[in-house]
């Protein structure tokens, strides 16, 4: 082959080298190192041709347009070099199965190589000695580097992080200083964090790497948390224990796995700590678990009597445990009736205990009784064999049974107590000894059957599906329940009584 002849597959071999990573961009990374590889193999052997070693090339010095092509031939020979370098380099790092942050590294090397293509054109392409270009760009660096020294902190903190990977796009985390939130974006520089607020964090990588750092999504999203509650020093330790864990147990955001705990964890004479331990799914559901948990042990310790601890007050007066009238005006049931017409029911009411386990109805039964829970959690769960599952649990103030009493309608939901529970019983022959006592309760009950439609979709034991009746239906089975049980003759209701 001629010189001539070499000098121009030279140029088209570049050409083509420039052309054909366009169109290879979906190829296998092995595919492009393989061509780049050939390519620079070819083009090798084409300058060798044409202008004798790169390392000391030989360009014609009698005509100026043909050394200075030979010299474009050159410098394209170096920036093919280059690029096949880095396609080793990055093939390499694949197949050591590196992770993905090592394309940090992989793309800090293209960049020395890069630099180091420049100095190699500068010095064996353009025969311009690079001592004194190293020497000047020594200075400079040392100036930059002390003007960018923060930046370049940022930087190389990055890198760090890159290689590291404590944290990812998407992880939750908490940072020494009072940042806490979702990472959202992870570059060179710096890490963007969303907070709660609503607001995105700029945290500079030279502070991520330095600060503490608490990753709240490793290993998993699953996470602990902790809540003191701090109860009165009179209180019997075995009791508020009880009455803590049934506050748990009502619980339904708090994940199973693993199971809440409750510790004595300090004692002072104006009060004993216990720490609540919980897990939950994620942290987006940390505040709505928490408010939830805390309402109801504020709701378990208010029924069971147990007060508060008060800084320096040792000693403190129980807390009035709420008796069968007071129920029967927070529920939801009757509080609508007059008061009279409460304390009369409450005479009615029967008080029942079950232990752990115990069911206090069962799916697909017949309905006879409704109850008022004083304390301890029901669980409500649907006991299909297809798909069974937890519908929803109750604690104390919550009434179940009263749609399925009414409207005879079995069943749709089995109650469990999780606790040892005491509950208030009232049956259909209690409604009617009331009734048998004051015949004009049929009037205040009918005032029950205008919210019919809300309480049959808050009961969850008497619902058969998730559609409700009409409030018009509801209303004429509430009439036909009064109509039949005001018709006992009222020595009949006396007898029963006794």
């Amino acid at each position: 082959m001629t010189k001539e002849a070499a000098q121009i597959s030279a140029t088209l071999l570049l050409f083509a080298a420039m052309i054909v990573p366009l169109m290879t961009r979906g190829w296998p990374l092995w595919a492009r190192a393989a061509w780049q590889l050939a390519a620079f193999i070819a083009l090798t052997y084409l300058v060798l041709r044409t202008v004798g070693s790169p390392f000391g090339p030989e360009f014609d010095t009698v005509q100026p347009g043909a050394r200075i092509w030979q010299q474009l031939i050159g410098v394209g020979w170096w920036l093919i070099a280059a690029q096949c370098a880095i396609g080793i380099v990055r093939l390499f790092v694949v197949f050591e199965a590196k992770p993905r942050e090592t394309r940090i590294v992989s793309d800090l090397m293209a960049g020395i190589i890069h630099l180091l293509t420049l100095f190699a054109v500068i010095n064996f392409v353009f025969a311009v000695p690079v001592g004194g270009l190293l020497a000047t760009s020594g200075v400079i660096a040392i100036v930059l580097g002390l003007a960018l020294q923060s930046s370049l902190s940022d930087v190389f903190s990055g890198i760090a992080v890159g290689i590291e990977r404590p944290y990812s796009p998407g992880d939750l985390v908490w940072v020494e200083g009072g940042i806490e939130g979702q990472v959202i974006q992870v570059n060179w520089r710096s890490t963007h964090i969303a907070t709660p607020n609503g607001d995105v964090a700029i945290v500079p990588n030279s502070v991520m790497a330095k600060a503490r750092l608490v990753n709240h999504s490793m290993p998993t999203n699953i996470r602990r948390v902790s809540i003191t509650v701090k109860l009165a020093a009179n209180e019997l330790p075995d009791r508020c224990m009880a009455v803590l864990n049934a506050a748990v147990k009502t619980c339904m955001l708090l994940s199973a796995t693993p199971p809440p705990s409750v510790a004595r964890t300090d004692l002072q004479g104006d009060g004993v700590a216990y720490d609540i331990s919980f897990s939950i799914p994620s942290i987006e559901v940390l505040v709505a678990a928490r408010t939830e948990l805390l309402g109801h042990v504020q709701s378990h310790l208010r029924h069971a009597g147990i007060a508060l601890a008060v800084p320096g007050v040792p000693i403190q007066a129980r807390l009035e445990v709420p008796s069968a009238a007071t129920l029967l005006q927070e529920s939801d049931w009757f509080g609508v009736l007059a008061e009279s017409d409460r304390i009369l029911l409450a005479e009615h009411l029967v008080e029942v205990w079950f232990a752990a386990g115990d069911k206090l109805m069962k799916q697909g039964d017949d309905p006879k009784v409704l109850f008022i829970l004083a304390s301890g959690t029901v669980e409500i769960s649907n006991d299909t064999p297809e798909w069974p599952e937890v519908i929803f649990r109750l604690g104390p103030g919550s009434s179940l049974g009263a749609i399925g009493m009414i409207t005879g309608t079995p069943y749709a939901a089995t109650a469990t107590a999780l606790t040892p529970v005491t509950a208030y019983s009232l049956d259909k022959q209690g409604v009617g000894d009331a009734i048998a006592v004051r015949p004009d309760l049929v009037k205040s009950f009918e005032v029950l059957a205008r919210r019919g439609q809300e309480m049959n979709r808050r009961d969850v034991v008497a619902r058969q599906s998730d559609d409700a009746e009409a409030p018009e239906m509801f209303l004429s089975k509430l009439r036909s329940f009064l109509r039949k049980i005001s018709e006992t003759p009222r020595s009949e209701g006396q007898r029963r009584r006794r």
